[in-house]
């Protein structure tokens, strides 16, 4: 399991109960993510349907950024508030999480580290920023390769890049050092500034707030060489395990900040809101570091890749009792929509007699990273299914 987000979450209770003073949330241990990665896992929790359904994933062919084969087209719990007199918000750090993946909210702000904290010797209009945040994540510092895969595969938006572009001027160069250097980048990935959003929101009510944090998303070291990506576990020549802990310690120090920053946002609601509000906190996947031969997500769905963490905060009228059996972040939607419409026994929904989880293919293309192991492609690149009973 996934358990180091589960302890930091218990750990930040434990060490400091005014945190949670008031919230009152019900832990659960048993709750398994759709997929393994950030755009399937995503679009299971808001269909409520496995990636079989909604086919909203990857496969030998069809990679993360091949926008217009893999972007969500179904309904979602958003257009579920949205019809039911909501408006809908959405904030997200990671890009996948964005209309342009097909994620869509009647108000939408994107805080991607991706663009913004990770720095480049460019700036760009915001407008552009949500268009090339998914490039960011596949080539990260690469501006080179960055600026190829963009003229490749959208040579308008490259021509647009070019136009908008200018060099770095003295006042960038100062905010991308602050990013770096003063706001903790690469552990702090963006849930600062969305907590200061939020809490800085004239909300509509009554309305449906999505939170994407990204804190405990890898990278956590920052500099080329020194972190994994989609291609980690399929080279011959593999980190040492002193780097694997290193990353593994860091990776429990991302997931307290994230943690944090989502009590903070929780107070804040409840401050200004009441407690008369259905607030649900997860994780779309976990992270692997080398336990079963794989570092890394969104290939496996080994326990520590799909097992995750959640905590559910309800009105007093709720029955708080839990069901015997697997929670799935596909049910989210069931119990979400259930509980507006006034069912006090709504969290029953929330657990089923089962619960599974499917992966498709490598969701980058790594086709051309060198020093490939080909047995081991062989061995992970493959369709998988768990049914957890």
């Amino acid at each position: 399991m996934d358990t180091l987000k589960l302890e930091a979450f218990r750990e930040i209770i434990a060490s400091d109960p005014k945190l949670t003073e008031g919230i009152n949330p019900i832990i659960f241990d048993e709750c398994i993510a759709p997929a393994s990665w950030t755009l399937p896992s995503h679009a299971s929790l808001f269909t409520g349907m496995g990636q079989s359904e909604h086919n909203c994933h990857e496969t030998k062919e069809i990679k993360s950024l091949d926008i217009e084969r893999i972007r969500l087209t179904e309904r979602t719990i958003a257009d579920d508030m949205h019809r039911a007199g909501y408006t809908t918000y959405g904030i997200s750090a990671n890009p996948y999480i964005s209309p342009v993946y097909g994620f869509d909210f009647d108000k939408y702000f994107e805080e991607s580290y991706f663009t913004d904290v990770f720095g480049s010797v460019i700036e760009v209009s915001k407008e552009l920023k949500p268009k090339i945040s998914k490039y960011r994540n596949a080539y990260g510092a690469d501006l080179t390769g960055m600026a190829k895969a963009v003229a490749l595969e959208d040579p308008k938006l490259f021509l647009d890049i070019a136009i908008s572009a200018t060099m770095l001027t003295p006042v960038a160069a100062a905010k991308k050092a602050k990013a770096k250097l003063i706001d903790g980048w690469p552990i702090e990935k963006g849930g600062k500034r969305i907590l200061e959003r939020i809490r800085s929101m004239r909300f509509k009510r009554p309305f449906f707030l999505f939170v994407n944090l990204m804190e405990a998303h890898d990278p956590y070291i920052g500099k080329k060489g020194m972190d994994f990506n989609w291609a980690t576990p399929f080279l011959k020549s593999q980190p040492s395990n002193e780097t694997i802990e290193r990353w593994k310690q860091l990776y429990r120090k991302a997931s307290h900040r994230s943690i944090r920053y989502g009590i903070d946002i929780i107070r804040d609601l409840i401050s200004r809101f009441g407690n008369d509000q259905i607030i649900v906190l997860t994780s779309d996947h976990g992270q692997a570091f080398n336990e079963r031969g794989f570092i890394g997500h969104g290939t496996v769905l080994f326990d520590e890749t799909i097992k995750v963490p959640l905590a559910v905060i309800i009105p007093k009228r709720f029955s708080r009792e839990k069901q015997k059996g697997r929670q799935s972040l596909m049910n989210i939607r069931g119990f979400v929509n259930a509980a507006i419409k006034g069912d006090e026994d709504a969290l029953r929904l929330l657990t089923k007699d089962k619960a599974e989880a499917e992966a498709f293919s490598i969701p980058a293309n790594i086709s051309n990273v060198k020093g490939l192991d080909r047995r081991k492609i062989r061995l992970f690149d493959r369709y998988t299914k768990r049914v957890f009973e």
